[in-house]
């Protein structure tokens, strides 16, 4: 299935760390793979294994590093998750 990255020239990438490939064996760490294709392996994963939490994000930064970032949105409170904004109001 092929997801889409908004409207991003280049799609945000994720790769998992070398020190935190034994928490995932499924996944070849240090290589970059379209983010979102990265959290649906993660919330597969979660899905099997019937852990984790739905409230806590799939990509976790302490086990993966991210690029392509950047928002080509002039308003930087869109290219952020709904949770985000809702921790930046303190709710």
């Amino acid at each position: 299935m092929k997801r889409d990255s908004g409207e991003h020239d280049r799609p945000r990438e994720a790769r998992l760390r070398a020190a935190s490939a034994h928490l995932f064996p499924e996944i070849t760490p240090e290589i970059w793979i379209q983010a979102a294709t990265m959290a649906d392996i993660v919330w597969a994963r979660r899905l099997r294994s019937g852990g984790g939490s739905i409230a806590s994000r799939a990509l976790d930064e302490a086990h993966f590093e991210f690029r392509n970032e950047g928002s080509p949105s002039a308003d930087p409170a869109l290219g952020r998750r709904a949770t985000d904004r809702l921790r930046l109001r303190g709710d």
